[in-house]
Formats: C-alpha cells, structure tokens, sequence
C-alpha cells in the first residue's frame, strides 16, 4: 500500500462498510470524497492507510454487525501510536442510518460507506456504547446460558411431541418429571412400541442430559461472577428488586454497557422498546403497541421478571389487577414491565455509580 499522505491538520472523515474479507473504505477531506478503496482487513493494512493522515483528527465510522468490536479494538490501540493522528471511532446503530428515497434501489458497498459519513455529519444516529473486553466476555457467558436455556425446552417439547406422536405411556406421576427415574421408565415404555424408537428416545434424552449438564456449570460461573466480577455491585443493586433473581440481574448488568448514557429513565424504557409507538398528526392522535426497538434480550428479560414481581409484590400485584381489568393481561405486564425498567434505571444509577 502506498503511504501517499492524502491530508495533513486536517478533520478527515472515514466510512467503513465493513464484511468478512474486506473493509471498503471512503474518505471526506474539505467537504469532498477524497479518495474510495478496499483494506484487507488487518491491524497493518489499518495502521498503513491511517499512516497517510499526519497530524490529523480521523473520525472513523461504521456500522454494528456481527464483526463485533474488532476494528474499533484495533484502531484504539493505535491511537497515540500514529504520529500526530487522533483517531476516534464511531459506531452507528443501522437502523438509525437514513437511506434516501431515490437510492433505495441502487445498493453497493461504495455507496454504504459515503451514506455513513453522511449519517455522521446529519448527526442522525448517537454512538453505540463499546464495552470493555471483560464486559464482553461477561456477556458471551449469560447469553450462553439463554441459548442453552432455549435449547433446552425446545428438546423437552420435541421429547413430549415425539411421546405422543408414537403412543408411548408416559411415566408413572409419582416420580419427578424429567428426573432420572422418570427418564429410565419413558425409555422402558418406548420398547414397547418400536426399537428404532427406543434408540430416538435415548439419543435425545442423551443430547438434554449434556445440555443440563452445561447449564449447571455456567451457572455456577455466573453465580461467582453476580458474587466477585466486575459488575457484582451493579447486579446486586439490580438483583434487590423483588422478581429479579441473579440470572436476571445478570442479564440486564451485562447488556447495558452504560446506564449513565441514558438521559433519563424515560430514554432507558425507550431503549428496551417497551414504549408505546405513536403516529399522530394534527389533531388525530394514534398509539399502538410498543416500539420493539432496542434490546431483545432487555424486554425479554423485564417481561419474564414482571412476572415474577406481580406474584411476590402485593403492591406491584395490586396494581397489574388494576391495569389487567381495562387493558388485558397481556398489556398489562407490559406496562408493569416498563415500570419495572424505570425502577432498575434508578437502581443501576443510585450512589451515582454508573454500568
């Protein structure tokens, strides 16, 4: 790659539209598309082509994805080791990335890279929040666990879906379900009807065993680090709540990089999506269900933990009574979820102690 310096003391703005085997790169000096290329991506290709803007403020932008934060990591060790060049890193959300009417039609990677600066400098989108890599890893473990989770009752339904679709009697109520005896008697029922079956059965009840196996051993993990890691202060506040155990302490501590970079409670529930959407104009005024944007995981979770709180909290049951008599349960634990946001948002920032 040639080092030709392309600008000097100058603001320098860069779109990256970033893929697996490429990065296609745009450059803005002065008002102007300086220059369009394509970068392996790599921390020396990076440091090369950074190499070209001496003593200038580099403000990188791309999009999140599923790259995850390595191009942010590796421009952030470099900063300070470039003379002169202070690089700043800007990651956009793509669904706050605007995309005008006419070039709806026409999409490449050139075009994607120019539309993020463009974004940048509309200041259409605020920067996503990048966690720490010890955060990082934090997160990996709980979602491992939901997916284990998941995984799991979705072969205990494919157990229960195969038992009835063969006629096999299911094991005598005394014993515990899904325990080992249990298991042992579903498998002895299943000779009766078929060795193939039998084989089927075991395989599966095999394949849930390991699952549960590995559940119990990331929960152990995730139960030390709710006790000792980095965000047990954090999750202990959070997990004082009535109807949020460890595990959805956990979740929200991990998912929520900063709590201090919301406003306001009121910009935390926006975040979970758990807002009423609204299309008004003039004097026709239009609210349907909630927005759904942000966080899955986060709505997910205060859901679930909703509740756990109306059946705990008199209080908090009291009121869902109230709400459920006018609006429906459904809407109901929706809105006693939102609720439920806001207290956790006041929680996570008490003592004025950010995530």
């Amino acid at each position: 790659m040639r080092n030709k310096s392309i600008a000097q003391d100058r603001t320098v703005l860069v779109g990256v539209d970033v893929h697996t085997k490429s990065h296609v790169v745009a450059v803005k000096v002065n008002g102007e598309i300086a220059q369009r290329r394509t970068l392996v991506p790599s921390r020396e290709q990076w440091r090369c082509f950074l190499e070209q803007f001496p003593g200038c403020e580099v403000h990188v932008i791309y999009e999140s994805g599923p790259h995850g934060y390595n191009l942010h990591d590796w421009l952030m060790e470099m900063n300070g080791q470039l003379e002169g060049t202070a690089v700043f890193v800007h990651i956009a959300p793509p669904a706050n990335v605007p995309v005008q009417p006419g070039k709806r039609r026409v999409k490449t990677d050139r075009r994607d890279s120019v539309r993020l600066i463009q974004a940048f400098e509309m200041g259409s989108f605020e920067d996503v929040v990048v966690p720490d890599k010890g955060l990082r890893a934090q997160r990996e473990l709980v979602r491992t666990r939901l997916r284990l989770k998941g995984e799991e009752k979705r072969l205990k339904n494919e157990i229960h879906g195969l038992v009835k679709y063969h006629g096999i009697e299911y094991p005598d109520k005394a014993l515990r379900k899904w325990s080992e005896p249990w298991r042992r008697q579903l498998v002895a029922n299943a000779k009766v009807v078929d060795g193939d079956v039998v084989m089927c059965v075991r395989l599966q009840l095999k394949v849930l065993g390991e699952i549960q196996k590995a559940v119990v051993v990331i929960e152990k993990k995730i139960a030390s680090l709710y006790r000792r890691g980095s965000r047990c202060e954090i999750a202990q506040r959070i997990g004082g709540h009535k109807g949020i155990g460890i595990h959805g302490a956990m979740v929200i501590a991990t998912e929520v990089a900063d709590f201090g970079a919301f406003r306001n409670s009121d910009a935390f529930a926006s975040y979970t999506g758990l807002v009423p959407g609204e299309s008004s104009s003039g004097e026709v005024v239009r609210r349907g269900g909630i927005t759904k944007e942000g966080n899955r995981r986060l709505r997910w979770i205060f859901v679930e933990c909703a509740w756990a709180w109306v059946r705990y909290d008199r209080e908090a049951r009291e009121r869902f009574y109230r709400l459920s008599c006018r609006k429906g349960k459904r809407k109901a634990i929706v809105a006693m979820a939102r609720r439920l946001a806001v207290a956790v948002y006041h929680r996570a920032r008490s003592n004025s102690v950010a995530a």
